[in-house]
């Protein structure tokens, strides 16, 4: 006889254990347990839909466990009021805990008995507070109620089931996940009730170091690091290690055994000579692992970089995350801190072939909370494949991941005057004299303001005597001996990019066999702007489409030309720069062809930039282009102000205009509303001339009426868009005053609006004077 049992699940990362939990249960006691096992995020039409609902309505028991969102809440609440098996869900949305009913206990039932019973133990489980120990205080209410209420019948041992199955799936391993249904087949499945023994989950260690390589995780530091000494590579100074990176991952995933994508980040950021010190957490709040295994207790170095390996934010995880606290406890680890992004909600060949990437939830939960904490560069490392349980390592992208990560810890140990950075400034539109420039940014000021503190750091800087010289170096020097937008400072041979970039023969359908025509001689390839000590400062090449320049970031079937990839191999390989900061809102790199959230290997972004790690000073009013660039440029932000703000107000032209348009309302004459007309025609204010209106003896016009909401006037008035008075035609024509009234309505939009006042430099707050108007 078969029983079949439903699962409904956030992603699929415990279907492998709970398969070998049926298995297990058939060899122990014959009972042939058939699973129906659902992620939420595959339930995406009506046909997936339709299957869960044969299946519910035909189960023998239905679990659920931390369902969200309101498309899969509310389509499963009418489901399960079909359905007559019993049900229980777990850690969801509350309209799906209170579906739950287990023999005489149902969480939706209304009488005061019931509320009583669940509502003074439902309360105990409640949160009492905030805080790291929160977690704990509520695993050990479990634990003590399990061993008592085990023991009464009936409904309270019905509340025991619903209690047990936390502890169970807390720790779900195949063997807990055993245990929990044949507690479930024991107590709600006729043809085996009362026949089955129940026992108590198998209790794992909340936190603890993992590795693929050992027998069991370690709940010590001193067991952890006497395990690396047996196996002959040391911790501490005489070990093979560069550096330590930290990893995080949930205790269910090594309970399950669905690890390879894990293993594989761990093997290959060894063989960078990066200690991977993988720690897991029970709870959804990673802060005891860290404190215990992270910060340099018990003779185990500090990590040089915290990587988030399990695709929830750090506190609280995805239902109850709290960036307050999390971004409190990265401030004082003090280290980088990286998303590392498995693929739960959708299949590896899915989002391989998506131009878009990553669905929506994917993207909400993995990027966008993570990201909250202060979670950067996220990195696709791992995810199911149809037809598998398991998850497998994305190969082509983790050898890349390991390499920046290694380089990030490179950074780390490197004193300053070590260091090479690299700073690139943007060119756009090109050959208009745009070569450093960016928005609301005094480039070339705050430039040598960060030169000069980086030379005070430590760094090695070359410093010209003030920013007018600094600008002249990069961007005029030999300009004119190589017709380019600014100085060549250096060169790279068509050899060497072929060697070392291999993706140049993806470039030449658009762009022709290597050099190409733009930056180079024919032989090798000009890299732009000027050394100063060991800080290069280089000039981003234009996007290659002179009289489109946005042409490139349009269009999915298209590539950089040579010399922009030769910019970024020459940045990577040959000057090995151990940093970019790309400097300013924004250049070009973040919007080259590929995905639009979770690049891959193949994506354009992640082919340029390789393992550089990049920083980017980013303007603060620009949130929506700066997540463009964290999420497809693997950039660390680092935010500068906008100038102070003023009003507009008139000047020149506009004022004279203002005046004659008080002096027609005082003194009306034919000559003074000509004479008006023609000012704000030179002006570019394209409101209608007055229609013939027979108390004032004027001409009617042929010129149909413009809507001035929508002209397009820039700040000093001129029109932004070029386009004339008929653009929105109508019938209606206005009198002289109509006319002055709304040539009026234009000066007051120009007057009043809020414009910036000079450029934002870096490290320098505005003056006194400055901030009066804001």
């Amino acid at each position: 006889m078969s029983v079949r049992f439903v699962f409904v699940t956030m992603d699929g990362g415990h279907n492998a254990a709970l398969r070998q939990a049926a298995l297990q249960i058939k060899q122990a006691h014959g009972i042939d347990v058939q699973l129906a096992l659902h992620a939420a995020p595959a339930l995406r039409d009506a046909a997936t839909w339709q299957r869960l609902e044969q299946d519910m309505l035909q189960a023998d028991f239905i679990f659920g466990c931390m369902i969200f969102g309101e498309e899969f809440v509310r389509p499963m609440q009418e489901i399960l009021a079909k359905a007559t098996a019993p049900i229980c869900f777990i850690t969801s949305n509350p309209a799906l805990i209170y579906a739950t009913r287990l023999g005489k206990l149902s969480l939706a039932q209304k009488s005061e008995e019931d509320q009583g019973l669940v509502s003074r133990w439902m309360q105990k489980l409640r949160p009492k507070k905030n805080g790291r120990a929160e977690g704990h205080r509520q695993t050990a209410m479990l634990t003590n109620l399990t061993k008592l209420m085990k023991y009464v019948p009936g409904k309270v041992r019905d509340l025991h089931t619903f209690i047990a199955v936390h502890d169970f799936w807390l720790h779900s391993s195949p063997d807990n996940l055993a245990r929990m249904i044949l507690m479930f087949l024991d107590r709600y499945v006729p043809a085996y009730q009362g026949t089955l023994p129940f026992q108590e989950a198998i209790k794992y260690p909340d936190a603890a170091v993992y590795h693929p390589d050992a027998p069991a995780p370690f709940e010590s530091n001193a067991a952890y690091r006497a395990w690396r000494q047996q196996q002959g590579r040391p911790i501490g100074a005489n070990g093979p290690w560069k550096g330590a990176a930290g990893l995080l991952i949930h205790r269910a995933v090594v309970l399950s055994g669905n690890t390879a994508h894990l293993d594989a980040l761990i093997r290959h950021l060894e063989a960078q000579g990066i200690e991977a010190r993988t720690t897991y957490s029970a709870l959804l709040d990673f802060r005891p692992s860290i404190d215990q295994f992270m910060t340099g207790q018990d003779d185990l170095p500090h990590v040089d970089v915290l990587l988030n390996c399990m695709g929830f934010p750090l506190v609280g995880g995805p239902a109850g995350t709290r960036p307050d606290e999390a971004s409190a406890a990265l401030h004082t680890l003090d280290v980088g801190y990286f998303d590392m992004v498995p693929l739960t909600f959708q299949h590896v060949d899915h989002w391989r072939q998506s131009d878009v990437g990553l669905l929506p939830m994917q993207t909400a939960m993995n990027i966008a909370l993570p990201e909250l904490d202060g979670g950067v560069e996220p990195v696709l490392f791992g995810g199911p494949v149809a037809g598998r349980d398991k998850f497998i390592p994305l190969e082509p992208e983790l050898p890349n991941a390991a390499r920046r990560i290694a380089r990030r810890v490179r950074l780390r140990h490197k004193t300053n005057a070590d260091k090479k950075l690299a700073v690139v400034l943007f060119n756009f539109p090109p050959n208009l004299g745009n070569a450093g420039t960016a928005m609301y940014l005094d480039v070339f000021n705050s430039l040598y303001r960060m030169l000069t503190e980086l030379r005070d750091a430590g760094y090695r800087v070359d410093l010209p005597p003030d920013a007018d010289t600094l600008r002249q170096q990069v961007v005029e020097g030999n300009a004119l001996q190589y017709g380019t937008d600014g100085n060549v400072a250096a060169h790279l041979s068509l050899d060497d990019y072929r060697r070392l970039f291999p993706h140049h023969v993806e470039i030449e359908p658009y762009w022709g066999y290597a050099p190409g025509e733009l930056l180079t001689d024919g032989k090798r390839f000009h890299i732009l702007g000027a050394q100063f000590g060991s800080v290069f400062v280089g000039i981003q090449p234009s996007f290659g489409y002179e009289r489109d320049p946005m042409r490139l970031l349009m269009g999915k079937d298209a590539a950089p030309h040579h010399g922009f990839a030769a910019f970024y191999t020459w940045l990577d390989q040959v000057y090995d720069a151990d940093a970019v900061v790309h400097f300013g809102t924004h250049g070009a790199l973040e919007f080259m062809p590929g995905k639009q959230n979770g690049v891959c290997a193949n994506c354009w972004p992640h082919r340029l930039l390789g393992s550089l790690p990049n920083f980017y000073y980013y303007c603060v009013n620009n949130p929506s282009e700066g997540s463009i660039a964290r999420r497809r440029g693997a950039a660390t932000l680092v935010s500068y102000m906008v100038p102070p703000l003023q009003q507009a107000g008139l000047y020149k032209g506009l004022r004279r205009l203002k005046d004659s348009i008080e002096n027609y309302h005082k003194r009306p004459s034919p000559e003074l509303l000509t004479d008006i007309r023609t000012q704000a025609e030179k002006l570019g204010i394209l409101v209608e001339p007055p229609a013939h209106d027979a108390t004032n003896g004027h001409a009617p016009t042929d010129q149909p009426t413009r809507d001035h909401a929508t002209n397009g006037h820039a700040t000093n008035g001129h029109p932004t868009n070029g386009h004339g008075p008929k653009d929105h035609p109508t019938n209606d024509h206005l009198t002289a005053s109509a006319y002055l009234a709304a040539l009026g309505h234009e000066l007051i939009q120009v007057e009043h609006r809020m414009i910036p006042l000079g450029l934002h430099v870096l490290g320098q707050a505005p003056g006194d004077a400055e901030l009066v108007d804001m």
